[in-house]
């Protein structure tokens, strides 16, 4: 039996954290009003330049509207993203929720500076694979690596 080639249409490349890394939620905004939470602990499961995925006991509403911020310690930088929530299924019976990062262009380059960091640092024992994230990080800069990437 063949099995069908999955396309890969992720924008950014995942990584999932084998290496635990919690991060702080409280709500920002719902509409235009603004609303400040306390924080609730969550756990990543995996990261990357589009947004996250962590898991919480709360009962999270799937709304593009509700903004919601993610204190986040990277190994040596501390960063707060904002973020909206996309989907969420059940994982070991906690809820799950994937979210997608709201950044400015700026925002975005400071955030894959602290994110390439961390990866350097969590993924010591692998230097070929953070080599190839940022071969990957900057794959629209690179004709020959754009051939071998399924997602340009």
């Amino acid at each position: 039996m063949d099995e069908e080639m999955i396309e890969n249409r992720r924008e950014y490349v995942r990584f999932s954290l084998n290496v635990p890394l919690f991060g702080e939620l409280s709500l920002l905004r719902v509409g235009e009003r603004e609303i400040r939470s306390r924080n609730q602990r969550v756990l990543l499961g995996n990261i990357s330049l589009g947004g996250c995925r962590f898991t919480t006991s709360l009962q999270i509403p799937i709304r593009d509207d509700v903004e919601w911020q993610i204190k986040l310690q990277m190994g040596h930088y501390f960063v707060k993203q904002r973020a909206v929530v996309l989907h969420e299924s059940e994982e070991e019976g906690l809820n799950a929720y994937g979210v997608k990062w709201l950044m400015t262009g700026i925002e975005k380059q400071a955030f894959q500076y602290r994110l390439s960091e961390y990866l350097r640092l969590v993924l010591v024992s692998s230097p070929h694979i953070v080599t190839l994230y940022k071969k990957i990080a900057d794959r629209h800069n690179d004709d020959f690596f754009k051939k071998l990437d399924v997602t340009s």
